[in-house]
């Protein structure tokens, strides 16, 4: 079968193939900027960005400087509905303790009165997405 053979069957490009093909093309344009959208804005889970704790782990980083708040759903508490701020973290000086002291520290050592500060840096978590407009500006 020869390509011939193939428009004697199906027929050829007509007017109505070229309406279908030129409106279909033009919607595929517009919703091309919604698919995008999607890996260039990605939310990407962020906290506050702490100089003196940059070269450990994000999970020990977290449970170290960034104060948390419990979503519980039925009355029941969760480790996984624990949310981190993303605004806020806590005034101490961490260059007074030892490295090896925060992958065993105690978060409810540190009491209710603990000043809180807002970031002006952020740390984001590149799990998901390496960059986005989010991480950018």
């Amino acid at each position: 079968m020869e390509k011939r053979d193939l428009n004697t069957y199906i027929g050829d490009m007509g007017l109505y193939q070229w309406r279908v093909f030129i409106t279909v093309f033009i919607f595929a344009i517009y919703t091309a900027d919604a698919i995008h959208i999607i890996f260039i804005a990605g939310k990407m889970s962020h906290w506050c960005h702490v100089p003196e704790l940059v070269d450990l782990p994000a999970d020990v980083q977290k449970n170290v400087a960034i104060p948390t708040s419990v979503h519980s759903t039925f009355d029941h508490h969760d480790d996984s509905m624990i949310e981190y701020s993303s605004c806020e973290m806590f005034s101490l000086n961490y260059s007074v303790f030892n490295r090896t002291q925060f992958y065993s520290w105690n978060r409810s050592l540190i009491s209710n009165d603990t000043p809180l500060v807002h970031c002006s840096e952020w740390t984001y978590d590149q799990s998901e997405f390496k960059s986005t407009i989010v991480s950018k500006v």
